[in-house]
């Protein structure tokens, strides 16, 4: 059920009051002011100084049963105590907001506009999509309210902390399989002339050239092992300036099918993961273009967003968030239940690459409180899969952990940190004789060292090195 669904579903008038109360007090902070409603209020339930806004807040009591005329007259009740504080000179109100868990009809909607215009009042309504868009955005909110269940990642973090310490004195996990991301299917007949060619593209650094071969060889193999290993490495391989996210999507749910064929789940797990990354980078995306035509429209005072594309937009980012989450848990969930817990780590990895990626996006934004939210759950998440290669000594995990956490905290004003785990990384890569984090690793101490990165935007590339 979406979030806003459940919103819907209160019955408590108090606890959606609560519920508005501590969403706006976000939104407006200090100007936001909240009013006993344990008193008499005079039909005003919280007012906005800066804005001049008062709000009316009204949850029936279910089973509701209310018609348009019984919302109409609760309408006018409370807008016309407004208009009577206005005239004692108590509040200056310009704007009358009114707040319920559900839409309500186009007609009594216009209505209320037009009730508010002969009261002076500038009128309006909010409902459970705006309410459930806030508390995405300040996610801190879900811990006063547990009765929300939201696919949230970081709240499983400290579960699966538990799992993975409990898992090291456990007898049934300690056979860790050898192989990462590499499908091995045990099979009577020769490995393929297919998959011997995919695994040589992807143990060697990458060309201009391999992705296409790996498209290639996915599309034409007749064998199956070599097809799933080859859809791992073309996604391995994307490229933001040269790739799709929604083609990358299509691919995932390709590679979901394969793993049930095979009925692997730990791969399963892997292309639930790799599918919720590409989602989590069309929302922050999405979320971007938004707020910047936001900007652009309050710079030169012409709007470039109406308020029903706005408001089509938040939907689409609120079920773009739920369906990266939801996806993520999927994996972590068939990753525990099959305690496979080297893909858990590698599910961790993409979980907070993503988070970092919109960690960033938010700092850009100037979002604070969300920047530090994603920061967080990046961290923790790396750090996790970084202490899982660790205990189960896999230097390669390892490695890729080590230069996966640089890449992010660098980012984060932590460049002397990013550098020192950047050089770990590299040690590690020479150790294990692994050519593509090697160069993966120097880049990236380049990158730290000089401050310089390569204008991708205009084709410009790196190049390997000798």
């Amino acid at each position: 059920m979406y979030l806003e669904d459940q919103i819907v579903l209160i019955t408590n008038p108090q606890e959606f009051t609560r519920l508005c109360n501590s969403i706006f007090t976000c939104v407006y902070g200090e100007e936001f002011q909240i009013i006993d409603g344990t008193q008499s209020d005079e039909g005003n339930d919280g007012y906005v100084r800066s804005e001049k806004r008062i709000f009316a807040i009204y949850c029936p009591i279910k089973p509701e049963k209310r018609t348009d005329t019984d919302y109409f007259g609760k309408i006018k009740s409370d807008m016309h105590k407004a208009a009577s504080l206005r005239d004692q000179g108590k509040f200056i109100i310009e704007r009358w907001t009114f707040i319920t868990p559900r839409k309500l009809s186009t007609d009594l909607i216009a209505k209320m506009y037009k009730l508010g215009v002969d009261y002076g009042f500038i009128a309006n309504h909010l409902e459970s999509t705006y309410l459930a868009n806030e508390l995405y955005k300040n996610p801190h909110l879900f811990e006063a309210f547990p009765q929300f269940h939201s696919p949230r990642i970081d709240s499983k973090l400290d579960e699966i902390l538990t799992y993975v310490k409990q898992s090291q004195k456990d007898a049934a996990v300690t056979d860790v399989p050898t192989h990462g991301t590499t499908f091995a299917e045990s099979r009577a007949e020769e490995d393929s002339p297919d998959n011997k060619r995919v695994i040589e593209l992807r143990t060697n650094i990458p060309t201009d050239k391999t992705k296409k071969e790996l498209k290639t060889i996915y599309y034409k193999t007749q064998d199956d092992v070599a097809q799933l290993n080859a859809l791992i490495g073309v996604l391995e391989l994307f490229d933001l300036l040269e790739d799709d996210p929604l083609d990358m999507i299509e691919l995932c749910k390709s590679g979901v099918t394969l793993t049930e064929k095979f009925g692997s789940d730990r791969f399963k797990a892997y292309f639930l993961a790799q599918k919720a990354s590409f989602l989590s980078i069309i929302y922050i995306n999405e979320d971007m273009r938004m707020y910047f035509s936001i900007m652009s429209s309050n710079l030169i005072g012409i709007p470039f967003v109406t308020e029903a594309q706005r408001q089509t937009t938040l939907n689409r980012l609120r079920h773009l968030q739920e369906e990266y989450n939801s996806n993520f848990n999927a994996a972590l969930e068939l990753t525990t239940k099959k305690k496979d817990i080297l893909m858990l780590a590698g599910v961790l990895l993409l979980i907070g690459n993503a988070a970092g990626q919109r960690g960033l996006s938010y700092r850009n934004m100037k979002v604070a409180d969300r920047y530090q939210y994603e920061k967080s759950l990046c961290k923790r998440s790396l750090l996790l899969a970084k202490d899982i290669y660790s205990e189960i000594k896999d230097e390669e995990g390892l490695a890729n952990a080590l230069h996966n956490l640089a890449n992010q905290i660098r980012f984060f004003d932590e460049q002397d940190e990013a550098l020192a785990l950047t050089k770990e990384s590299i040690e590690l890569a020479k150790k294990i004789n692994n050519k593509i984090l090697m160069q993966k690793a120097i880049w990236l101490e380049e990158t730290i060292i000089s401050g310089v990165i390569p204008d991708y935007v205009h084709g410009e590339k790196r190049k390997p090195t000798e």
